[in-house]
């Protein structure tokens, strides 16, 4: 009954919409892609449901099971129970759901599969036979549908795609939001663990990251009074782009003891385009290349615009890791980027054992696995 009323529901969302084009407004629609025959199957027409005779009464084991939040963008979100089916396309917002699931557990419909390689080829393997439901904001509803989801989690920059997924009977829920920093990483973690009914693992990584974050304070406490260096955090795609003053990567350079040299640009949480004579000129001590550069490091310490850049002069360039996910995402992961960012700045204060060790704890918490310095690229 419920997928033949979202069927409907659908139904109604399509024709409202081409009733609305046909009326002259202005700017084009693209309407959402529709599921190949390789991706749904073709659903035999339901059959037609008798209304019941009286109202059914909720049972009172079904009121208690009730969940209701209030999501970034301030819409109440209820459940009539935890979400088993969660649907997205944004990698950093669902991976909340698969770390609290150990896997693939919740996740009925991904996005962008290719953004999630790596990891997820280990602890989440049935990935390559999960139903790719779109990427971005180019959602394909129909199959949502197809795949049963009873919830969609999305990030605040796809905040206009929730009444979207609501017009065709699947409750969403805006849970990731636009600013960065270690407060909303757990914020977003509550919440999707409240959605899910996983509120205990989500306070044992909590646990795991105040740790993290309470390790790094106690190692800026103790070399108070020591010149900071000066730290370059650069771009995915150029490495004439650097993580400005808001983003994560600038908060996790500042709590591990160091300065990002870029500090001072604002904007919003976005890599930001610079030039060659700015770096120049903040002849950072230390260079940090995201480990999902189209580039490498060789490329920076080998360019001779580079070459009188302090961090280039002492071969202090360095890829920040890891080889199975970025640690550097606002996900619960970037507890680790903050292990090896202590031990890259401070190694007489904190060993590469340790975040070994760290990467153990963390890894055996939320997916029940291990990983080697080599698979973790730390070797």
């Amino acid at each position: 009954m419920m997928k033949y009323k979202r069927i409907l529901s659908l139904a109604a969302a399509l024709l409202l919409a081409a009733m609305t084009a046909g009326c002259g407004q202005s700017g084009a629609q693209t309407s959402a892609p529709v599921a190949t025959p390789a991706e749904t199957a073709t659903q035999p027409s339901p059959e037609p449901t008798p209304a019941p005779s009286e109202p059914e009464a909720q049972s009172t084991e079904a009121s208690s099971a009730e969940i209701t939040i209030t999501d970034v963008a301030g819409r109440t979100v209820t459940l009539p129970a935890p979400a088993q089916r969660l649907v997205g396309t944004h990698n950093p917002t669902m991976n909340q759901a698969v770390i609290l699931g150990g896997g693939g557990k919740y996740i009925a419909g991904f996005g962008n599969k290719s953004m999630a390689s790596g990891l997820y080829e280990f602890v989440y393997p049935e990935l390559k036979d999960v139903l790719q439901i779109g990427k971005g904001g180019d959602i394909n509803f129909e199959s949502c549908l197809a795949v049963e989801a009873d919830l969609a989690i999305l990030p605040e920059r796809f905040q206009d795609l929730a009444d979207q997924f609501e017009a065709v009977g699947i409750t969403a829920a805006v849970v990731l939001p636009n600013e960065e920093s270690f407060d909303t990483i757990k914020s977003s973690l509550r919440m999707v663990a409240a959605l899910i009914g996983e509120e205990e693992k989500a306070e044992k990584i909590i646990t795991f990251y105040d740790n993290k974050i309470s390790a790094a304070a106690e190692i800026v406490k103790a070399k108070e009074g020591e010149a900071q260096p000066a730290v370059l955090y650069l771009g995915a795609s150029s490495q004439l782009s650097v993580a400005n003053g808001i983003m994560l990567q600038s908060l996790m350079l500042e709590t591990a003891g160091a300065v990002n040299a870029a500090k001072d640009l604002t904007g919003k949480a976005d890599f930001v385009a610079v030039t060659i004579e700015e770096i120049i000129g903040w002849n950072p001590d230390i260079i940090y290349v995201p480990v999902y550069a189209d580039y490498t490091v060789d490329d920076i310490l080998t360019d001779e615009a580079w070459s009188s850049v302090k961090a280039v002069q002492d071969q202090k360039v360095f890829t920040f890791p890891c080889a199975l996910e970025p640690w550097d995402y606002p996900t619960p992961s970037s507890a680790m980027g903050l292990s090896w960012l202590m031990n890259n700045l401070h190694p007489e204060l904190y060993s590469k054992e340790q975040v070994l060790q760290d990467a153990k704890e963390y890894y055996e918490m939320v997916y029940g696995q291990s990983f080697t310095a080599e698979q973790l690229g730390l070797e």
